[in-house]
């Protein structure tokens, strides 16, 4: 089914949206959050998505994507990440700009280039920010037991495995800071009365505030969550 620029990014965010809801629903107010968009537009749009057979959409329900509306957010997720290992890699852009970059290139590239490119790169898993890239063939992602930083305890090691912010300014911090896929770093404990989070990376201390920590996903033996 040929969609229009809009119609990928509304079933992009209602996708990323229900992954993170417990009932698989993307409210519309969440949707106009993401997407920067008047509630009175997503709600227009989700009755022509509704319309089209591309999600399932009551009002005041939230809007649930169908077998086909997945389909086509599914490959626009591979696109943009797959889009965001060739920048990095082989373009040498900064972790910071790839997203907006991605944005843009994403819908201008297709599916069947998309599958060249990733074969180019040796067929990564994952993107730049430690996301996993969907298969071809999209099949299931495998979940990771992953937590996020803000929940290690002092003493704590672990690998930083994804960063899940796509603000260009967070990343750019985060860039500074040593904290990107791969690193390992250890807990250490916070001085009193402090609220944000301390860790060292090769024996440097490092301070991060909660709400950005909850953002950096590692990987922690003897500790498990969810991807």
């Amino acid at each position: 089914m040929k969609t229009s620029t809009a119609y990928e990014d509304y079933l992009k965010a209602i996708f990323k949206l229900s992954e993170q809801s417990s009932d698989s629903a993307a409210s519309t107010s969440a949707i106009a959050e993401r997407l920067n968009i008047a509630q009175a537009s997503v709600t227009a749009m989700l009755k022509r998505l509704n319309h089209d057979g591309l999600i399932e959409y009551e009002r005041y329900q939230g809007a649930r994507l169908t077998s086909a509306g997945a389909a086509i957010a599914i490959d626009m997720i591979r696109r943009h990440r797959v889009i965001e290992a060739f920048l990095v890699r082989d373009l040498d852009v900064p972790l910071a700009d790839v997203d907006a970059e991605a944005e843009i290139l994403e819908h201008a590239f297709s599916s069947a280039l998309i599958d060249r490119l990733w074969a180019h790169l040796g067929e990564p898993e994952f993107d730049p920010h430690g996301a996993p890239i969907p298969a071809p063939d999209q099949a299931p992602i495998e979940r990771r037991d992953l937590i996020a930083l803000s929940e290690l305890a002092p003493g704590d090691q672990a690998t930083i495995v994804r960063l899940a912010v796509q603000n260009a300014g967070q990343l750019r911090m985060l860039t500074q800071l040593g904290l990107v896929p791969g690193q390992v770093i250890k807990c250490s404990a916070p001085p009193l009365g402090a609220s944000d989070v301390y860790l060292q990376i090769d024996k440097q201390s490092r301070a991060l505030n909660p709400a950005l920590a909850d953002a950096v996903w590692v990987l922690c033996p003897g500790k498990s969550g969810a991807e």
